[in-house]
């Protein structure tokens, strides 16, 4: 029996120790090993969407958190809401499709990201024009992104007309 006293007696020293230095760390030199806190690495912002461009899914007049320079700590995910910035235009919102390595490809004109075809809120297929269909085919590049309104015509302003994305062109997530 005492040499399993010993043995949890030994545990529970190491366990302490662990603990000092974690809370020392954090204590002496400001460090934050992120048990307790997350650092706030973006600014936040009011926005009202100005437009109906991103049909059910962020309504005209819809106020929503702007978190500007969110994606300079955070990845970038499928499915999240954000604010793109193109060189000589206002930001606006769109949702990213695809990130880096999906498998884009078109059956007909329809979207297919990683063998599903997706649809808007509406259930239509977004559609893509021919002209820019071969530029997207294939694995979604390193930081780059692909980008939808919510709205299935091929004339959208979003990658069916400009492409990919890079993330320094994404200002913002919206929540």
């Amino acid at each position: 029996m005492f040499p399993i006293f010993k043995f949890k007696k030994l545990i529970i020293l190491n366990l302490i120790a662990i603990l000092i230095l974690i809370f020392g760390y954090q204590y002496f030199w400001g460090g934050s090993i992120l048990l307790f806190e997350e650092k706030k690495c973006y600014i936040e912002e009011n926005l009202i969407i100005a437009d109906n461009t991103m049909g059910n899914v962020l309504t005209q007049g819809l106020s929503l958190k702007e978190l500007q320079g969110y994606y300079e700590e955070n990845k970038v995910e499928r499915g999240d809401m954000v604010m793109v910035k193109l060189e000589g235009r206002a930001k606006f919102p769109r949702k990213v499709a695809a990130i880096h390595g999906d498998k884009v490809e078109f059956e007909e004109a329809n979207l297919k990201v990683n063998g599903k075809v997706l649809e808007n809120s509406g259930g239509n297929p977004f559609l893509f024009p021919d002209t820019i269909r071969a530029s997207l085919e294939g694995k979604v590049p390193k930081d780059s992104y692909l980008v939808i309104s919510d709205q299935s015509s091929p004339s959208s302003f979003d990658s069916r007309q400009f492409g990919f994305v890079k993330k320094s062109e994404l200002s913002a997530k919206l929540k």
